[in-house]
């Protein structure tokens, strides 16, 4: 990212660069945009699989739609999480994962060290989808999965 110019990016894509001023500040607001795209799209999964119930969902069933929505934008999230890790994105997206964890089990939040044990959780579920992405021939998705639910069912025992 560092190495990514406005006036470049706007040759690569093309685009005029009055344009690409007219929608963003700087090469950093796209990466943002980018961000919000895929943090939008892992809510959207949360909702559509949980009805908006996460204490009942299906969490086998979450994680075969998340996993797809990652494979679906596999080059993204490679990008963020591999190729050059995105310490904001990763950041982001754990708020996330706390959040849901948090309601998915309510009754767990007035735990004490549970700011440490929902930190744990979400560095796991997002450390998973990261190795997957680094060696996706080494582990396929339905172990990828089964880690997941151990380590989160390893974790929620622990409250």
């Amino acid at each position: 990212m560092d190495r990514i110019t406005v006036k470049g990016l706007c040759a690569a894509v093309p685009v005029a660069r009055t344009t690409f001023y007219a929608h963003y500040r700087n090469v950093d607001d796209v990466l943002l945009e980018v961000e919000d795209g895929l943090l939008a799209g892992l809510a959207d999964v949360t909702e559509r699989v949980s009805g908006g119930d996460l204490p009942s969902m299906d969490f086998v069933a979450f994680l075969d739609e998340t996993f797809g929505f990652i494979r679906g934008r596999w080059r993204d999230f490679r990008a963020l999480l591999v190729d050059q890790p995105d310490a904001r994105f990763v950041a982001r997206w754990k708020e996330a994962v706390n959040a849901n964890f948090a309601r998915r089990h309510p009754q767990a939040r007035q735990r004490q060290n549970w700011d440490l044990v929902a930190e744990m959780a979400a560095s796991a579920v997002i450390g998973a989808y990261t190795w997957w992405m680094e060696h996706p021939d080494a582990t396929g998705v339905e172990e990828a999965k089964r880690q997941v639910v151990r380590v989160t069912a390893a974790i929620v025992s622990s409250l």
